[in-house]
């Protein structure tokens, strides 16, 4: 990705992912009143959206550990949000909207409120899975030991504020990191305890 002169960001897509699509997803979205950047054009291969300026969500959790429990909770609000959008016709599949990626990599804390980013991996299902991967994707991260307890913090938040059956859905969301991409030794490892929970 880059900012081009006038000030828009464009996204390339690297695997001929049709972008498309995420963009029909982001003016969706936006009309629904989610915090979403404002899609200016798309093409296959190119999207051109608004720049939003401000730091990622996990940025000022690592500047600002003080914050680590506010920005759990704001993240769980924008779960929330989530929760009462229809899932629209376009996406296959059954069940409500799910993201699949939203933790607070893809969260920018911009002058206007939080914005959600990449919604390439948007698709139909329950939404206690979207909250579970949320989890998941900062409980399995490795830290150094000093940042552990912020994580503590912001989780616990996170898990307090949204939907409380959603633990019941971590097994499958920790298949569904593992299915991802290749993984380090350590974090394939507390995964697979994390599937294992099925067998107890």
């Amino acid at each position: 990705m880059f900012i081009r002169s006038d000030g828009l960001l464009v996204k390339r897509t690297r695997t001929g992912r049709d972008l498309r699509r995420e963009a029909e997803m982001m003016v969706y979205l936006s009309g629904c009143g989610i915090p979403v950047p404002r899609v200016h054009d798309a093409a296959r291969d190119e999207l051109v959206m608004q720049y939003v300026p401000g730091p990622r969500m996990s940025e000022e959790i690592g500047r600002k550990p003080w914050f680590a429990g506010g920005l759990g909770k704001e993240l769980a609000d924008l779960h929330r949000r989530l929760d009462v959008i229809p899932a629209p016709d376009f996406l296959s599949g059954e069940g409500d909207l799910l993201h699949l990626d939203l933790h607070p990599g893809n969260v920018v804390l911009g002058p206007e409120g939080p914005v959600v980013l990449d919604w390439a991996s948007a698709t139909k299902g329950d939404r206690r899975l979207d909250v579970a991967l949320s989890w998941v994707s900062l409980a399995v991260a490795s830290l150094a030991p000093v940042k552990k307890l912020t994580r503590w913090r912001f989780l616990r938040s996170f898990m307090a504020n949204a939907d409380p059956l959603a633990v019941e859905a971590i097994p499958e969301a920790a298949r569904i990191r593992l299915g991802r991409h290749d993984r380090d030794p350590r974090e394939r490892a507390v995964l697979q305890r994390l599937m294992d929970r099925d067998r107890h």
